[in-house]
């Protein structure tokens, strides 16, 4: 997770930063996940599109200007569309205006609040964040004309090539999916997979047990999948990493 501040006011900040230093160590972090910025043009230029959860705690009113704060979470939010946007303000009366920015605030703390209760909304707005880091999950994504898929690799078993021409078949734990498309190019694109034969792109958290003899790999639904001799050591490796032999 990165966190953004932006405040202008150095005592707000350190208030900002003690609650969130307070609220961290309960997750076994500290303050190196914080970046705090005065000026909206300085976070913007730090700030890029990451797979991770980024939480912003933006004051409203910077440097005389009553309205930046909410003009950079427009930026953000254009720029980053999943961040998680927190104002911070003593200007109560701008929050209405974030519904006419469509800002989708996660939530707004009232620098009047005492400290109990600043402390409070911090730690709050931190935890749903990090629930959100838990939820997200890695996916198998494809989209192509009118195929789109996308499926958590936890419910993807493997990818074969189809009897029919520059098709494959996905099978995932409880569908199956036929689309055009290069299992080569699927392997290169998608590292978790392994391609275990010509013809396969197996999953290797879903590989249950390995028949050198006949060469072949079964799956967590009990299917079976080719497995070419050259690729026999890394499988039992896979194999011995999660202790299924």
């Amino acid at each position: 997770m990165d966190i953004y501040i932006l405040e202008d006011n150095i005592i707000q900040q350190g208030r900002l930063e003690q609650a969130l230093d307070k609220a961290l160590r309960s997750y076994g972090e500290t303050l190196d996940c914080v970046q705090t910025f005065e000026q909206s043009n300085q976070l913007l230029e730090y700030i890029k599109p990451a797979n991770h959860q980024q939480l912003f705690f933006l004051d409203i009113e910077i440097k005389g200007k009553e309205k930046e704060g909410l003009h950079l979470g427009q930026t953000i939010r254009n720029k980053l569309p999943d961040a998680h946007i927190v104002f911070v303000t003593s200007h109560s009366e701008f929050m209405p205006l974030t519904f006419s920015y469509q800002l989708f605030a996660l939530d707004y703390i009232d620098k009047n609040l005492d400290e109990d209760s600043f402390q409070s909304k911090v730690a709050i707005a931190l935890s749903y964040v990090a629930k959100q880091s838990i939820k997200k999950e890695e996916k198998f994504s494809f989209h192509s004309g009118t195929d789109h898929i996308d499926l958590s690799y936890d419910r993807l078993l493997y990818i074969e090539t189809s009897a029919k021409r520059h098709y494959v078949i996905l099978h995932g734990s409880h569908s199956i999916f036929e689309f055009r498309a290069n299992i080569s190019d699927l392997a290169n694109a998608n590292p978790k997979l392994f391609r275990c034969h010509r013809s396969y792109l197996i999953n290797p958290d879903k590989l249950v047990r390995l028949n050198k003899t006949k060469r072949e790999i079964e799956m967590s639904d009990g299917t079976n999948c080719l497995v070419s001799r050259r690729h026999i050591k890394a499988v039992l490796a896979f194999m011995y990493e999660d202790k299924k032999i």
